[in-house]
């Protein structure tokens, strides 16, 4: 249905397109009195109804062109020569809640599939965590990669998760943060010391040799004897 109505946007655009493009042609060479069409206002008025039509249309164009939006009804299984095999995108959702209902502390809450470049198959998927993120979403994952594998003999291109909600039994340790920021500005204060050190050194070392060489200058010299 999107595919026919593009098709249709696109030959309406032509069309006005070449309507305006005729209509500046008649003025050009005075076919068409500017007079006449000044007096005629039902002629402005139908100008200005077609430049809103084009605008919409090429608006319509542009964002169906370079959205994501376009909702995936089937997905592609096997195809040669011969044949292809689709399925239905409610079968494939279906087979990713049966996956979620076997994973402990998350649970599926909105699916999304697409196409990528490459015409591979991802996964958008929102969720709710109840336990540690890394581990729910790795079972998760593997839990439906085998089942795309094994079931559908199909490769997942992405599966991405985007956590709405996270219930977890962590409880932050204020004493030991504490410990650790003091450790932390102790190893500042290290730092800093060591930083500085080598710089007084050798401006110290600079003194030194600053009034060895004054001194050598201060000795009087001996005068070889003849």
């Amino acid at each position: 249905m999107r595919k026919i109505t593009e098709k249709v946007a696109v030959v309406a655009q032509i069309s006005i397109a070449l309507v305006f493009a005729v209509t500046a042609m008649l003025y050009l060479f005075n076919a068409l009195p500017n007079a006449a069409a000044a007096e005629n206002g039902m002629f402005g008025t139908l100008i200005a109804i077609l430049a809103v039509v084009f605008a919409a249309l090429s608006a319509y164009i542009v964002y169906f062109n370079f959205s994501e939006n376009e909702a995936l009804k089937q997905v592609l299984l096997h195809c040669d020569s011969e044949s292809a095999t689709h399925a239905d995108v409610k079968v494939v959702k279906k087979l990713v809640k049966s996956c979620a209902k076997k994973a402990d502390g998350i649970r599926v809450k909105k699916i999304k599939l697409r196409l990528n470049e490459q015409n591979g198959l991802i996964a958008d998927l929102k969720v709710d965590v109840s336990r540690g993120v890394t581990d729910s979403v790795d079972v998760l994952r593997c839990l439906l990669t085998d089942a795309f594998e094994n079931a559908l003999g199909l490769t997942l291109a992405s599966v991405n998760f985007e956590i709405r909600r996270l219930k977890s039994g962590y409880k932050p340790n204020v004493e030991k943060a504490e410990k650790l920021a003091k450790t932390l500005t102790r190893q500042r204060e290290l730092s800093a010391d060591a930083y500085e050190q080598p710089f007084e050194n050798s401006c110290d070392n600079c003194d030194l040799a600053k009034e060895g060489e004054t001194g050598d200058d201060d000795a009087p010299s001996e005068t070889p004897r003849e």
